[in-house]
């Protein structure tokens, strides 16, 4: 859980570091291997977009749309 901005800066560049991953991935990798490698990251990428969400509020502000 972020409890900082240092830890929310750290996330942020974990998250940027994770999409190129996975953009290298899809670009050198056939469709089956892609297929199965894909979504450990791509759970992970959305694992910490949600606690960034957490950390800023978003899903507060979303709820009370």
């Amino acid at each position: 859980m972020i409890q900082n901005h240092e830890q929310l800066r750290v996330t942020q560049e974990q998250i940027q570091r994770l999409e190129y991953a996975l953009e290298e991935l899809r670009r050198t990798s056939d469709r089956s291997e892609f297929a199965a490698q894909a979504p450990v990251v791509i759970e992970q990428i959305r694992r910490m977009r949600a606690e960034i969400d957490d950390y800023l509020g978003v899903r507060e502000v979303e709820s009370r749309g």
